[in-house]
């Protein structure tokens, strides 16, 4: 009977309240942003106006949004914009395009009419991410004798964690000390996971070694003990006898929330199942805010809480893997 393996089954962040004041100020706005955005991918700005000091009364406004960066020359590049009509609040989707900038500017204006000045502009920085979401490596043992071969493997997924192409991997063998012993430059990963080995001298420093692997920005660590004493020799059960899942929220979803105001996530699962369910729990320390079930077959799912009804300055958003339902079309 296969085993069933749940990794990290139980993922939990804090949203942290967007607070924001108009103060005496006549006029003005909040933008709440994503810190981090996957290229190829939208994400979502949410823009509120704040009116007159007590004049709840607004018009709607032109906003428009624009992220740019710099060349090797510090010459400024548009990447993308986008503009939307918003009265109170609203949500903008903006698509990232592909681009070789790690770091990029949001510019916020409101209420631009041809090439007037705006009544108000802001600006914030968001990282872009690489084209690997995830690094794994997994070694055949966690305990080897000095002589013996070191044996593991290493995978590297997308953002919609699929295969990555055309991106080569590096990968390098350290002992206790930090030397180098096995580099592995320029390794393709289009071919999915690939096996490599190493050969451990029978002088072999006893201690904690390490596998180190970098791809499109993504990266892993798994260290390994190499000794004589007595330790965990046993072979790992082959992947294809293990069921993997792990949980997490989308490095692109925002972490912060605007009590009263919708609140839209991302949560990822990298699994060997063809589908899991997934349950995303939203609370604070004394209360269930939002419960909803999601059924995952493309590796990632959203949700929406329709309104965050808290006004604590933090509050917990939990996803856990729930019972594994049958499928009519998992059994032939």
């Amino acid at each position: 009977m296969a085993s069933y393996v749940a990794c990290a089954l139980l993922s939990l962040i804090a949203l942290q309240a967007a607070v924001a004041s108009a103060g005496k100020c006549t006029t003005g706005f909040s933008v709440v942003a994503p810190e981090v955005a996957v290229p190829g991918k939208t994400t979502a700005i949410l823009v509120t106006l704040h009116g007159r000091a007590g004049d709840e009364t607004l018009d709607p406004l032109n906003v428009t949004v624009r992220l740019e960066t710099q060349d090797a020359n510090n010459d400024v590049k548009l990447l993308t914009t986008a503009s939307q009509m918003i009265m109170g609040y609203g949500i903008i989707p903006l698509k990232i395009p592909s681009s070789p900038a790690t770091h990029c500017t949001l510019h916020t204006t409101v209420g631009c009419v041809g090439n007037d000045e705006c009544t108000a502009k802001s600006h914030s920085v968001i990282r872009l991410l690489g084209p690997v979401r995830d690094v794994i490596v997994r070694p055949a043992r966690h305990h080897y004798r000095p002589g013996e071969t070191i044996t593991f493997w290493i995978l590297a997924l997308d953002h919609d964690l699929r295969l990555v192409r055309g991106e080569l991997a590096y990968v390098a063998l350290s002992d206790p000390a930090g030397t180098k012993v096995a580099i592995w430059e320029q390794l393709s990963m289009d071919e999915g996971v690939r096996k490599l080995s190493a050969i451990l001298a029978t002088g072999a420093r006893s201690g904690t070694w390490r596998i180190e692997a970098r791809c499109g920005g993504g990266s892993a660590r798994v260290d390994i003990t190499v000794g004589n004493g007595v330790g965990n020799t046993a072979a790992a059960a082959p992947a294809a006898e293990q069921h993997y899942v792990e949980l997490r929220f989308a490095d692109s979803m925002r972490r912060r929330y605007k009590p009263g105001l919708p609140f839209v996530g991302r949560v990822e699962a990298m699994s060997t199942e063809k589908r899991v369910r997934v349950r995303v729990k939203l609370y604070d320390d004394k209360t269930d805010i939002y419960s909803q079930d999601i059924d995952m077959s493309t590796g990632e799912g959203g949700f929406i809480v329709p309104t965050v009804m808290a006004d604590a300055p933090y509050v917990n958003l939990q996803s856990l893997l729930c019972h594994r339902p049958v499928y009519p079309n998992d059994f032939t």
